[in-house]
């Protein structure tokens, strides 16, 4: 489940002498010190010693006692790895988990949980710490049980879903950066974001701008920021902040108090404890001034900031920039991407803010990505595209007069909106997961080795095993499905007139339709 896990001894400085710090903090010596690891045979001496170049933090003395941050790490593979971590003022200790899953919520659980373990049981510390270790990764729809210490207790490990956007407050990171901004810095931060600034994210408590460095690119979503990434900057590398490459930095207070604002030139800087915003730029300017003037109006909407509505603001603005993106693929020898043909088909109001926006490194890997996913497999489908067949289909029901009134999202309709894509998502990850099943059975050495009754009984109960676990997750999601619509108010749909509605195709293409294996 994870790569490894360590705990560390931090020394602690008290910061409000910046020079002081600096000295202290610039010193090798002064680095943070592991005093356990597991598995004992983890010999990537590389990672470890960034581990503790990056675990050690300033400690402040009007911070909480416990608490958690997390940092990623670029190894020599140029693939991120995310560093979870928990902190005891008192003890003057982190614990960290180092893992390739950007599973945020699932191993932040997973360390509160190890954190109590240790301060009651060593044995049953040990045992849970090793269980999670050798855990298998959940696939998409299925869930991993973890039998916590001697109890009845379990910790369940989760893929977060495919379909899911970053919701509040489930979302830690997202829950930091709402209660951290406002919607105007918000919108001024992604702006950036997309021209690909430096930008800066500064606080005096680590977990917070290292929770909105990390949903702030959460919400370039379907995009990646490309260039350098640090959700919590060590002074040894305070350097960073004055390359003239883009980046995305999270820096506590006491280290960029040791830097002059000359030294910064253009970088943007973000205050998370005052909500201050400092750049000599105004980026918003630069993107569609419609598209703009709706992502604003739906950020003042307060009320309903719970749950995806923020992500899936700025998700509907990607859509609306880029989700006819298939406009300028041609496919001749192989599929590629035509700016030109792309450019051609939009709206005039667009074109100037895409004609810089194709260019930038994050749109480049966006369109070369969703190429060799097309040229895997015709159909792609998850949230973007989702949303993509959507708003294609809301634009020609205007066009074609059937709605008179501007598609908006209204406060009525919003609740039972997004209730309905939440059960929608997971009936496709159950069908997704059954699917994968099935392809995993009909590939299987047992399938093509069959040769006797024997061989067919076990085949027929692993498929009994698979339907009985579709048949689970769909009466399950049927009663949730009873449930909202009790609750939201709506007359139930009588399940008799509906099955004889939806049979009638099936009768009248049963004779036609046969399986040919």
């Amino acid at each position: 489940m994870f790569e490894c896990y360590c705990e560390l001894n931090c020394p602690t400085f008290a910061t409000n002498n910046n020079q002081n710090y600096n000295n202290q903090n610039q010193n090798n010596q002064n680095l943070a010190t592991i005093t356990a690891k597991y598995p004992t045979n983890f010999r990537d001496d590389k990672i470890l010693k960034m581990v503790q170049l990056f675990a050690f933090i300033p400690c402040e003395s009007e911070s909480d006692a416990v608490g958690t941050f997390s940092f990623v790490l670029t190894a020599e593979d140029f693939l991120w790895r995310f560093c979870f971590c928990c902190y005891n003022l008192d003890e003057n200790s982190i614990m960290v988990i180092l893992s390739r899953l950007p599973w945020h919520d699932t191993f932040f659980k997973m360390l509160s949980t190890l954190t109590d373990l240790k301060s009651r049981n060593a044995n049953e510390f040990n045992s849970f710490l090793t269980s999670c270790y050798k855990a298998k990764v959940p696939t998409r729809g299925e869930m991993t049980l973890v039998a916590i210490g001697g109890s009845r207790r379990v910790f369940a490990l989760e893929q977060p879903s495919f379909y899911k956007l970053p919701a509040i407050p489930d979302n830690h990171n997202l829950t930091v950066f709402y209660q951290s901004t406002t919607p105007k810095i918000m919108l001024a931060l992604i702006a950036s974001l997309m021209q690909e600034r430096r930008i800066i994210i500064t606080s005096s408590k680590p977990d917070r701008h290292s929770a909105c460095v990390q949903a702030a690119n959460a919400l370039l979503y379907p995009m990646e920021w490309q260039h350098i990434f640090i959700p919590i900057l060590p002074i040894q590398l305070r350097d960073y902040l004055m390359g003239p490459m883009p980046y995305l930095i999270g820096v506590h207070t006491s280290v960029l108090d040791t830097i002059c604002r000359g030294e910064l030139g253009d970088a943007i800087i973000f205050n998370c404890d005052l909500g201050t915003y400092e750049s000599c730029r105004d980026d918003v300017q630069l993107l569609p001034k419609h598209i703009v003037l709706d992502v604003k109006n739906d950020l003042r909407q307060a009320h309903q900031k719970r749950g995806e509505y923020i992500s899936y603001v700025f998700l509907v603005m990607m859509v609306r920039l880029l989700g006819h993106y298939r406009d300028g693929i041609k496919f001749e020898s192989d599929a590629i991407f035509s700016e030109a043909a792309f450019l051609s088909k939009r709206h005039p109001s667009k074109r100037k803010f895409l004609r810089t926006f194709l260019y930038t490194s994050m749109c480049v890997h966006f369109v070369a990505t969703r190429l060799s996913m097309l040229r895997q497999e015709p159909v792609i489908w998850d949230r973007f595209e989702m949303e993509c067949a959507l708003h294609s289909q809301h634009k020609k029901r205007r066009c074609c007069g059937r709605s008179k009134k501007k598609f908006k999202e209204t406060n009525e309709i919003y609740l039972p909106l997004n209730s309905f894509q939440n059960q929608l998502f997971k009936c496709l990850e159950v069908t997704e997961s059954i699917k994968l099943e099935l392809e995993r059975l009909r590939k299987s050495k047992e399938y093509e080795n069959a040769k006797t009754h024997a061989d067919m009984r076990e085949l027929f109960e692993s498929l009994r095993h698979i339907l009985v676990y579709g048949s689970s997750a769909y009466s399950s999601l049927q009663a949730q499905n009873a449930e909202e619509l009790k609750n939201l108010g709506y007359t139930e749909i009588h399940a008799k007139s509906r099955s004889t509605d939806m049979a009638i195709p099936e009768k009248m293409g049963s004779s036609k339709t046969r399986y040919n294996g």
